[in-house]
């Protein structure tokens, strides 16, 4: 009955065998071999926890598979199972091939070994490191979200040429500032300082030389 039960957890990941425990089928962590560039797969191996029920359809399928009623396989499984645990309590060690073997523990707990062998493992697969040039992704800019295409389109933009003509503006309005403040400087800031500096003086009237007619 090995092979069916072996049969039963591989497909359902977990067999309980009354007064022994329930084993289960796990899947472990797949690695990564660098320098081989291959990667891992997991590989599946056997532990013994603590009992469960048996299901109810177990010994339909039994039966099924042992060409015998479902009645049969209960009884033909009970046997074997009190068979199991009277060899283990009497201290023989179960060998049962490809899973581990079961003894009896020194508190007279099951005590299970599994296989150093995986119970198999996948095909691995190689493992290259793929550098995507230019692979557009998502960048997060303040509150809002952009692609690495448009970030980068934004930072390599030219600078546009500045207006510079605030500042011509600006040296003007100062050297009319400098002018008026010199003026006044030099002229004071009276209102006839405004006007020419010049003094008038009235004109001279040109003397007249006539001669009497006779």
């Amino acid at each position: 009955m090995y092979s069916e039960l072996y049969t039963y957890l591989i497909k359902n990941n977990k067999l309980t065998l009354p007064g022994v425990g329930t084993f289960l089928l796990e899947k472990g962590s797949a690695s990564v071999n660098f320098p081989n560039r291959k990667a891992e797969a997991a590989a599946w191996s056997v532990s013994l926890v603590q009992e469960m029920n048996v299901p109810g359809d177990f010994y339909g399928w039994l039966g099924a598979v042992s060409g015998i009623t479902a009645r049969e396989a209960v009884v033909r499984f009970n046997d074997f199972v009190f068979d199991l645990k009277k060899r283990i309590n009497e201290g023989t060690v179960v060998n049962w091939s490809g899973i581990g073997s079961i003894s009896k523990g020194l508190a007279g707990e099951m005590k299970f070994v599994a296989e150093s062998t995986p119970l198999f493992r996948e095909q691995p697969v190689i493992a290259e490191k793929v550098i995507r040039d230019k692979a557009e992704h998502m960048v997060r800019v303040g509150e809002m979200e952009r692609t690495s295409d448009e970030m980068t389109e934004m930072l390599n933009q030219p600078e546009k040429a500045k207006s510079l003509w605030w500042v011509w503006a600006a040296v003007l309005a100062l050297l009319s500032v400098l002018f008026i403040g010199w003026y006044f400087s030099e002229n004071g800031v009276g209102v006839s300082s405004a006007g020419n500096g010049g003094k008038l003086s009235p004109g001279e009237t040109p003397v007249s030389t006539y001669h009497k007619l006779p």
